[in-house]
């Protein structure tokens, strides 16, 4: 255990984003507590969008949180309830999409927030839910998930919005799965861990995709089997946090170097959760809302964050 922290903090310290080993700290906790929900980084704000509520039911509340002042505001509604969205930031402009609706089946429809009002877009070539979504150049991935539920049918193809023509195609997937983690870095989209079904169909897959390839890569494992997971890119790290099994709801921590292609244990979370919301700005790796306990139960509010400078 000795060897595998002191290997930690040397790969920490050359991968230029800490001087130290990062401990979590808390943050502001978030006002309305739910669990999968979606959440994405736009004009400096942190943006946690819909989930499921204490009651079990599907939201449509959009929460904003401004690190500089450690303060929430109550963002404008979706314009539909969603649990299990995706969303992204560009630009400024927070972008949502799909999630399973009131009826309980994945939808199609898409969002931007700007000006302090939603748009509707074009709609995706296919329904999404329990997906993930990240912007590289510009462009918009939303990265495997749920395309039916009767029937069930994983996402095969990753799909990619163009803001400047309102356009989506499809490009390469990867390997089929839900509740995954998604994020960029580096010009780059990862797909960490996430599951085929239930809980004992977890995975330790990760995997990256360079706009224009025709296949994803697939890179190290993640030490540890995670689905109803989040990733957050900061550095030249890819951070995994949350999840969800059997035993519980994970509290363990790690974070993949691009350069040294190891990963590295983190400080395990505070607050185990898992349907939580993973994103990096200002130098630290936010961890908020999420769910307790395995399932739709015991709904958090916390708001967590690793500090690396």
């Amino acid at each position: 255990m000795f060897r595998v922290a002191a290997v930690a903090l040397v790969l920490l310290v050359s991968a230029g984003v800490a001087g130290a080993a990062p401990q979590w700290r808390h943050a502001a906790p978030l006002p309305a507590p739910r669990s999968e929900v979606a959440a994405a980084v736009a004009g400096g704000k942190i943006y946690v969008v819909g989930g499921v509520t204490p009651d079990g039911q599907g939201s449509a509340r959009v929460d904003a949180f401004a690190p500089a002042t450690d303060r929430w505001q109550q963002a404008p509604d979706l314009p539909v309830t969603a649990h299990h969205p995706m969303s992204a930031g560009d630009r400024g402009r927070l972008y949502v999409m799909g999630g399973y609706g009131a009826d309980g089946q994945p939808m199609s429809k898409a969002f931007v927030l700007a000006n302090g009002r939603w748009t509707s877009l074009r709609a995706m070539p296919e329904p999404r839910a329990a997906a993930g979504a990240a912007f590289v150049n510009h462009k918009l991935y939303v990265v495997g998930g749920v395309v039916r539920t009767g029937g069930r049918r994983l996402a095969t193809a990753a799909l990619r919005y163009d803001p400047a023509t309102g356009r989506w195609s499809k490009v390469p997937g990867p390997t089929p799965r839900e509740h995954l983690g998604v994020t960029a870095l580096n010009g780059h989209v990862y797909a960490v861990a996430g599951r085929k079904a239930g809980f004992d169909t977890n995975l330790a897959l990760f995997e990256a995709y360079r706009p224009g390839a025709r296949t994803w890569r697939r890179l190290a494992p993640v030490p540890g089997k995670r689905g109803g997971t989040g990733a957050a890119g900061i550095g030249w790290l890819i951070v995994s946090a949350g999840g969800e099994q059997f035993s519980g709801t994970i509290r363990t921590v790690f974070g993949y170097d691009l350069r040294s292609r190891r990963w590295i244990r983190f400080p395990d979370l505070p607050t185990p959760r898992h349907g939580l919301g993973v994103v990096a700005t200002g130098g630290r790796v936010y961890v908020v809302a999420g769910g307790k306990q395995p399932g739709l139960a015991g709904v958090s509010g916390a708001n967590e964050f690793l500090a690396f400078r």
